[in-house]
């Protein structure tokens, strides 16, 4: 049986990611949407551009115009809370 890839959620619950890492890959992001994957200090990385690609809801309303800061800064950390990190 293949071993299940964690999300950036499943490494927050033990506490391999903190909130505050969470918080910074979404400003990072917010700032520039090109940014390079977010590392987080456990040595995994996620690409937030992709999380939100991945994400459905988040990719729509991230191409919206008009959507709010605080909708806009949601979305983004959904995105990233959801999105599949890699090792390394």
């Amino acid at each position: 049986m293949a071993k299940e890839i964690p999300s950036v959620g499943d490494l927050r619950r033990k506490s391999e990611v903190s909130d505050a890492e969470i918080e910074a890959a979404t400003v990072a992001y917010l700032k520039d949407g090109n940014a390079e994957p977010f590392v987080f200090k456990s040595g995994h990385r996620v690409d937030v551009a992709k999380a939100i690609e991945m994400h459905p809801q988040a990719k729509k309303l991230l191409a919206e115009e008009g959507i709010t800061p605080g909708l806009r800064r949601t979305m983004v950390m959904t995105a990233v809370i959801m999105g599949f990190p890699v090792q390394g």
